[in-house]
């Protein structure tokens, strides 16, 4: 998990990794799928850090596959559109609202809310940003992903692409 966030704030802070990274955060509008909306590249890199050093841990197979799966449910879980206030669970695990505010297009709340699963994480590191009574009002990047699969694949590695620009 600690891979996992340490992949995540990468991929936000290193501007090649976000150039892919940003097909994810141009999304306006989120629901569960926005949890799949992602560049191949950036999703072999952020699953990668999440699950080799659990490997050279000496992890297996099969407890392997048990961790890809449930940090898969976890992702749809806090990309979906649930507005339901968790109480004192909010601090314990990533919920909708959490992660919501990592997308959110506020300034605010920029550079917040990297892990996917332990919010203590963010507490720990100084990312942690949990408005309680609130949601964001709105989410995405400043500029517009192209229309279309290809157009998005290609997107980053255009060489007008803002490298500079990091979001949240």
């Amino acid at each position: 998990m600690v891979g996992g966030y340490a992949g995540h704030r990468a991929a936000h802070e290193v501007p090649l990794l976000w150039r892919f990274h940003r097909v994810h955060h141009s999304i306006r509008e989120m629901d569960w799928l926005a949890a799949n909306h992602l560049h191949p590249l950036d999703e072999t890199f952020i699953r990668s850090v999440a699950v080799l050093p659990l490997y050279a841990l000496g992890f297996g197979r099969v407890s392997l596959g048990a961790f890809l799966v449930l940090i898969t449910l976890q992702a749809v879980f806090i990309h979906a559109n649930v507005r339901v206030n968790f109480g004192p669970l909010r601090w314990v695990i990533a919920t909708p609202q959490y992660h919501h505010w990592h997308h959110a297009r506020e300034p605010q709340a920029y550079n917040s809310n990297y892990a996917g699963e332990l919010p203590a994480l963010d507490a720990l590191f100084g990312t942690l940003y949990l408005p309680a009574d609130r949601w964001p009002a709105q989410y995405g990047v400043d500029d517009s992903e192209p229309a279309g699969y290809l157009r998005q694949l290609a997107w980053p590695l255009r060489a007008g692409c803002a490298v500079d620009a990091a979001h949240p």
